[in-house]
């Protein structure tokens, strides 16, 4: 432990002056090897010689590489508001747990499937809706989404059965 000018040791939680960071890192190196350093962020452009050396002025390079960070902060930010959103309107999202963004997007998979159930058991869909897949182009009217791009999602089979009595029978969740 260090000791003061006079060969005493300090009082318990007295701090020591940090030492100057030439100092440090002198004492640092002595004791771990050698330390890591900050890696360049400039781009490169292979030079006459068969090396690389920087093309451009490293300021702008970091200017541009901030402005790339806040922008994909901007996007993490959207759409985890997007996923807060669909948790409140969902109601088959679970509740022992904070649900991932998988659950979530389950959950309302499975919700929208449930309504879109109900509706066709109920006569709310029309014919010509109740067979068509869900994301083919054949609805064009408000409120129906343009065809998705990679075909027509692959939904199980509807697990809920119409009782005689007109009731809905739905399994329980495993």
């Amino acid at each position: 432990m260090a000791t003061d000018g006079a060969g005493m040791q300090p009082a318990p939680g007295v701090l020591l002056p940090t030492p100057a960071p030439e100092v440090l890192e002198g004492v640092l190196r002595q004791l771990h090897g050698p330390l890591p350093c900050a890696a360049s962020i400039a781009r490169l452009r292979k030079g006459s010689a068969g090396g690389y050396e920087p093309a451009g002025n490293a300021g702008d390079a970091l200017e541009r590489r901030q402005l790339a960070n806040a922008k994909e902060r901007e996007r993490i930010k959207n759409i985890n508001s997007g996923f807060s959103k669909l948790k409140a309107l969902v109601p088959l999202v679970p509740r022992d747990r904070k649900p991932s963004k998988v659950d979530t997007l389950k959950a309302a998979t499975e919700y929208i499937r449930l309504l879109r159930l109900v509706l066709e058991e109920t006569g709310g869909l029309k014919d010509a809706d109740a067979n068509q897949e869900p994301g083919d182009a054949a609805g064009t009217g408000p409120g129906t989404a343009p065809p998705c791009p990679w075909g027509a999602p692959v939904l199980p089979p509807n697990p809920g059965l119409l009782q005689e009595s007109g009731e809905l029978v739905l399994p329980a969740n495993p």
